[in-house]
């Protein structure tokens, strides 16, 4: 397997337990009271397009050429980098 190969399966492990989460902070939101859903559910619409923006940059690396995906790393850390935080800050405001 290429070390491409290697960086997109380990990324789109990780965008499918994202997945995962953002359905469950979806599921998580009908249980919570008006105040906190309503301060919560803009933050739940910027995740799922940093979420979107992140598979648009995975399917970019794979379209890549071998040569040429690298190029692309920093971008997509970028974008990984914002999603992260995203469901991090989800995690930290429906434990409480």
């Amino acid at each position: 397997m290429s070390k491409r190969d290697e960086y997109v399966e380990k990324m789109k492990r990780q965008l499918d337990e994202w997945n995962t989460d953002l359905e469950g902070f979806e599921r998580k939101l009908s249980e919570v009271t008006e105040p906190v859903r309503s301060k919560l559910e803009p933050q739940l619409s910027t995740a799922k397009k940093s979420y979107a923006d992140a598979r648009q940059k995975l399917r970019e690396v794979r379209g890549a050429g071998e040569e040429s995906w690298e190029d692309l790393t920093g971008e997509v850390e970028h974008v990984w980098k914002t999603l992260r935080q995203s469901v991090n800050y989800f995690k930290s405001q429906l434990k409480r």
